[in-house]
């Protein structure tokens, strides 16, 4: 499925959830290609080699001029007494004169992103318009009240929109609600002028700052989500703005032409599978729109356009797949700053974008989503039940009916109902592997909201239904389902791209960064564990074969000696001698479990979760919640005996314990953005230290990890998928994975640097271990195959 998210939105329930990633796809022109039809003049040539700028490549000239010509025609002709030669002619001599210089001076990928749109892409701003010059912020503002700190750090002016990166630090966790039923502030920012306009947001940015005004004031009348009175409001910044300097980056963002229309299913071709039976290749239902070219390779961006025949619809059933010519699988992240172009996917198709490197690629490359079809064998068909909530059902009250309801042919098991403190009514279903859904609704009460999840046979077989009302329905109450929904066959879209001609700026051969241990390609090729190993052990969460559910494993590193320890719970921790495993049960409590001997415990008044063991055991720290506190740090001890709360601020992370367990390391986030705040709080002063702010991590889940020896920490960088290495005081920071897919990371006592790794559109996570000092590295057995939570080798 995908990676690790924490579940913030409600503090008496601590969960670890996964989601699939659905892959938002884009319109796409592919194989983008011309023909030569002009060469340089030796003129044109000595002016190029005086301006110092590249060959022209002969596929742009092309290109070229078969855009202008395009345009003089279409152009409506105007009179002009003066000349007698038609319009189109002239618009094609002057344009000509224009581009044929331009080209020398700024390079033809440069022109030919003008004449098709004027479009550039800003690394952490986006796609933009750059008709105009662009304007930045003079230096950035920043101001503190009561303890808080709201800081604007850059903003990027174009002639189409506002972008402004701001983020906060400080909010402590009882200024949030810590109900779900329980809304705080929502009002939005702005900014306003001079005159007193106020600039409103516009998806992720805000309108446009007119030409010729450069001061500004930026207000944030609250800070979002918090309750009346608990935290300062209406903050002011003042912003003055500057034109963006000569090294600003601006990519060209090159557009291609509309691509044609999916096919539809008649017309797919079969694509064998490994499995033995067949799925449906539908081409160029996959297409390219935008083109960047990066430093080291591309961005594309584009969408995935599905059709189906009439009764039916279609799934995308996970994440995109690239391949080049020769093979090869090209890994790829999924570039955030372009999600304003994924969101404007024309109607009916799915935004897409990837970033990859392109040395050694061999073109064209295919990109493939996998789907399904779905359908409704009887949209006639309905079937009931009912069911008691008494006359006072209280949110967390929960029904087992284990109740099997036929409709249309199929059982489908109504598993549990459980209140909601949203005025309604989940309810969670078992089905048979053909059954994607059906639609719920309590007869005689209209919901004001719902959602639900799941997708049934395509995941783990079940799925849910949320019914939200603005009193929640009491009684005996008549439930009615209806709508089922069958998977059909599978299918896969796909489509290709070239670039229009090969790039000589880039090496024949990927080569690895100073400090880089592996890359997605490199895994391939890493060797067994050596049996000296073979006596380690590690903690997995990972699926159980008997109850599909999610569990806690401890193997031995050789894939020997399975043992489920816990077979329901989740954020495992592994005790430094290896006997013992902490985890945070479904009673949002924190357990202990001797593996040995299998006996349990659960420490008194601690609830939580990202748990970690002291060195010496007597000690363990986690992320807690509830009565006013939202995921703050807390330390308890093993004993049973009081621990104490470290931390007022919300959403942190543990890092880990230095050697002596004197100190212990945590990261606390900004409220926008995805910079962290590393911390070393004294155990012995209680005071807690600011080291240094970590500026490259994932937003998402950090997974931060501190090295035995107290030097290193290991963390997930933005692209949610690459590793990196800073010291403890901010230095030396590295890349040490590079889109691995990098999600559980656990160092053993002895050095080795444990991460899991996961598998495009599967479950299932490779572990490999690594010595980041030597970039010693092996890959451990198949087996262990789930998300790494816990390291010992001696």
């Amino acid at each position: 499925m995908g990676k690790w998210l924490i579940s913030s939105t409600a503090p008496n329930k601590l969960s670890k959830k996964r989601y699939t990633a659905c892959w938002r796809g884009y319109k796409a022109n592919w194989r983008f290609q011309m023909e030569k039809s002009n060469n340089s003049t030796q003129f044109e040539e000595d002016i190029r080699q005086s301006f110092g700028v590249p060959k022209i490549r002969s596929e742009f000239v092309a290109q070229l001029h078969g855009e202008l010509i395009k345009r003089a025609v279409e152009k409506t002709p105007k009179t002009i007494p003066s000349f007698r030669l038609r319009p189109a002619w002239i618009i094609v001599f002057a344009v000509l004169s224009v581009m044929i210089v331009a080209t020398l001076v700024i390079g033809p990928q440069r022109v030919f992103a003008a004449v098709r749109g004027l479009l550039g892409y800003i690394p952490d701003v986006g796609i933009v318009d750059n008709s105009v010059p662009i304007r930045v912020l003079a230096e950035p503002v920043g101001v503190t009240r009561d303890g808080i700190t709201l800081t604007v750090t850059s903003a990027t002016l174009t002639v189409d929109r506002t972008h402004i990166d701001y983020r906060i630090f400080g909010v402590p966790g009882s200024a949030y609600p810590d109900r779900e039923d329980v809304m705080g502030c929502t009002q939005s920012e702005y900014l306003r002028l001079p005159d007193g306009t106020q600039l409103t947001r516009m998806d992720n940015d805000f309108q446009p700052v007119p030409a010729g005004v450069n001061n500004a004031v930026f207000v944030v009348p609250c800070i979002f989500n918090t309750l009346p009175g608990t935290v300062p409001e209406n903050w002011e910044l003042p912003l003055s703005f500057v034109p963006a300097p000569p090294d600003l980056a601006v990519m060209p963002v090159i557009e291609l032409s509309p691509s044609p229309q999916a096919s539809l299913l008649p017309d797919a071709t079969a694509l064998p599978e490994s499995a033995g039976t067949s799925t449906a290749l539908v081409d160029s239902a996959v297409t390219v729109n935008k083109v960047i070219e990066t430093e080291d390779g591309y961005i594309l961006v584009g969408q995935v356009q599905p059709q189906s025949k009439s009764g039916e619809t279609t799934q995308i059933t996970g994440d995109l797949e690239i391949r080049d010519a020769s093979g090869k699988v090209v890994s790829y992240t999924h570039p955030a700053d372009v999600s304003q172009e994924i969101a404007g996917a024309s109607t009916g198709g799915t935004g897409w974008a990837v970033q990859f490197k392109a040395a050694g690629l061999v073109y064209p490359l295919t990109i493939r989503f996998p789907g399904v079809y779905l359908f409704q064998p009887d949209p006639s068909a309905t079937a009931g039940f009912t069911f008691d909530a008494g006359p006072n059902p209280q949110p967390g009250q929960e029904w087992s009916p284990n109740q099997d309801i036929q409709i249309a042919g199929h059982t489908l098991k109504l598993v549990s109902i459980m209140a909601d403190s949203r005025g309604g009514y989940s309810f969670r279903f078992q089905v048979d592997p053909e059954v994607y859904s059906a639609s719920v609704q309590i007869e005689g009460s209209t919901p004001n909201g719902g959602g639900g999840g799941g997708g049934g046979g395509l995941t783990n077989g079940e799925f849910n239904v949320t019914l939200s009302y603005a009193q929640i329905p009491s009684g005996v109450l008549t439930v009615i389902l209806s709508n089922l929904t069958l998977i059909g066959d599978p299918l896969t879209w796909q489509g290709q791209w070239s670039p229009t001609s090969p790039r000589a700026d880039l090496p024949a051969n990927p080569t690895l960064q100073p400090g880089v241990c592996l890359t997605a390609d490199s895994l391939a090729q890493l060797e067994p564990a050596p049996s000296t190993l073979s006596n380690g052990k590690a903690l997995l969460y990972e699926k159980l074969d008997d109850t599909g559910k999610w569990g806690l494993v401890l193997y031995n590193l050789d894939g020997s000696q399975k043992q489920v320890v816990v077979p329901a719970g989740n954020w495992g921790a592994l005790s430094p001698d290896g006997n013992r495993v902490a985890y945070s049960a479904t009673d949002n409590g924190i357990h202990i479990v001797d593996v040995t001997s299998q006996t349990e415990e659960i420490l008194p008044g601690a609830g939580g979760f990202n748990l970690h063991w002291s060195p010496d055991g007597k000690q363990i720290a986690y992320v807690g919640m509830g009565d006013g506190v939202i995921n703050s740090v807390f330390v308890i001890n093993t004993d049973g005996s009081p621990g104490r709360q470290v931390s007022t601020w919300s959403y942190e992370a543990v890092i880990g314990w230095s050697p002596d367990g004197t100190q212990l390391y945590f990261v606390a986030p900004f409220t926008g953005g995805a910079a962290w705040k590393v911390y070393a709080y004294d155990l012995g002063s209680g005071a807690a230290q600011e080291r240094f702010t970590i500026e490259n991590g994932t937003a998402k889940f950090l997974n931060p990890k501190l090295s035995p020896d107290g030097n290193w920490i290991a963390y997930r960088g933005r692209d949610n998928s690459s590793l990196y290495l800073v010291r403890t005081d901010g230095s030396d920071m590295h890349l040490v994975l590079d889109n691995a897919g990098a999600v559980g990371i656990e160092w053993s006592r002895s050095g080795w640097l444990g991460v899991s790794l996961r598998k495009a559109n599967s479950d299932e996570s490779s572990t490999v271990l690594i010595k980041p000092d030597s970039c010693e590295a092996y890959l451990l057995p198949a087996a262990l195959q789930g998300e790494l939570e816990g390291l010992f080798i001696p």
